[in-house]
Order: structure tokens, then sequence, then C-alpha cells
């Protein structure tokens, strides 16, 4: 079965500059901007603000989960630890997904407006 394979070509794979020249860039038509400094700071203050709301969140949620616990019998006291760690780790995870859900969903819809207000009155004609 191995000798009915079929070796590898020897030749060099193929260019992929010169397979497609019409692709390649050029240092001096770029289409792109650089963000200004004071976009990209609001942008890394946004970041940093939603990243301290949910792991604010986090703890609050596993706090709260550890001292509401279900009322439960275990056998061991490992796996009461170990309920109860994963009670606590899981209310805290979806109280981090709700605030930073809410978050992003508060950051963006601004900048979806801003972007169909520009492309509205960039497309129009007078």
């Amino acid at each position: 079965m191995l000798w009915a394979m079929r070796r590898r070509p020897l030749r060099p794979p193929p260019d992929v500059f010169e397979t497609f020249p019409d692709r390649v860039d050029s240092g001096d038509d770029r289409a792109y901007q650089t963000p200004r400094a004071r976009s990209m700071a609001r942008s890394v203050g946004i970041t940093v603000g939603l990243m301290v709301l949910t792991s604010l969140a986090f703890v609050g949620g596993a706090w709260l989960a550890g001292r509401v616990r279900p009322d439960l019998v275990y056998a061991n006291p490992l796996w009461e630890g170990v309920a109860v760690t994963a009670w606590s780790v899981g209310w805290g995870l979806l109280a981090a997904m709700v605030v930073l859900a809410t978050g992003v969903v508060a950051v963006g819809l601004p900048w979806v407006r801003r972007q169909r207000g520009a492309r509205a009155t960039s497309t129009s004609t007078p």
C-alpha cells in the first residue's frame, strides 16, 4: 500500500508574490489611517473600565452565591467544598457575563449610531 502512494514533487513551491503580483501592497498607497491618540486613549479607557466592572461583578456574584448556598447534605467535606466552589464560580461567571454584555451594548450602540450617521451623510445627495 505504501509503495502505491505518490511522491511529493521535487520542484520548489510557487512564490505567492509572483503568482498574485497585483495583490502585493506597496508602501505608498496606504488605504488606512492611524487612529488619533485621543480615540486610542478613549478605547483603552473603555476597555480597562469594562475589565474592572467585569471583575467586580465576578467577585460580587461569587460572594453573594457563597452567602446564599443551597441546602444539600454532603457525604464528604471534599465534595461540599467542590460543590460550593462550583456554585460560587458559576454565579460569579454569570454576573460577569451579564455586566460585560451590558457594557458592550452600552458602548456599541452609540458607536453604531455614529457610523450610520456618517454613512448616511456621506452617501446622500443634496
